[in-house]
C-alpha cells in the first residue's frame, strides 16, 4: 500500500470512527456554546508546556492532529473537519481568539479531559504527544499584526 493511500485509509477511518462516536454520546450542549463555558481548574490553568515550541516539537504535534484531531477541526483548526457535521456541539475553531487567549495548561487539561462530543486523550495519547499538539495548534493561530504601531499609555 502506498503512503498516500495509507494516509487516506488513517483519515478515513478516523474520521468513521468520530462519526460514530459522535451518535453514541450525543449531547444536549448547544450549538452557540462559547469556549469560555468550559474552565479547566485554576492549578491546571497555571501548569506550564514543558515542551518548547520548536520547529521539531510543531512538526510531531502536526502528525498527531492530523491522526487525531483534523477529523473534527480540519486540517486549519477550524472546526470543520469531515467528522464536525455529525456533531453537537460542533467543535471548536482552534484559532479562536478566546481560545488563543487560554493558558497551554488549560488547553492540556481538556485534551486530556474531553468533553462530550470530544473524548478524552489522556489514554490515547502520550503527555508529550498532548503539549506538542498544543505547540502546533498554537501555530495555526493568527499572529498580531506587526505592522501596527503598538498603542500609547494614555497620559
Amino acid at each position: 500500500m502506498t503512503v498516500r493511500r495509507s494516509r487516506l485509509l488513517t483519515l478515513l477511518v478516523t474520521a468513521a470512527l468520530a462519526v460514530v462516536f459522535g451518535f453514541a454520546v450525543g449531547t444536549s450542549f448547544s450549538d452557540d456554546q462559547s469556549p469560555s463555558d468550559w474552565s479547566a481548574p485554576p492549578d491546571a490553568q497555571r501548569t506550564p508546556n514543558p515542551i518548547p515550541a520548536t520547529l521539531e516539537s510543531i512538526a510531531a504535534g502536526k502528525v498527531v492532529y492530523s491522526q487525531s484531531c483534523l477529523p473534527c477541526h480540519g486540517a486549519a483548526g477550524k472546526g470543520d473537519g469531515p467528522a464536525s457535521f455529525i456533531l453537537n456541539p460542533k467543535p471548536r475553531d482552534l484559532s479562536n481568539p478566546k481560545i488563543a487567549a487560554q493558558s497551554d495548561g488549560s488547553i492540556f487539561w481538556k485534551l486530556s479531559q474531553g468533553k462530550k462530543p470530544m473524548p478524552s486523550f489522556a489514554d490515547v495519547l502520550s503527555e508529550g504527544q498532548r503539549w506538542q499538539v498544543i505547540n502546533y495548534v498554537r501555530s495555526l493561530q493568527p499572529k498580531p499584526d506587526s505592522s501596527q504601531p503598538a498603542s500609547q499609555p494614555s497620559q
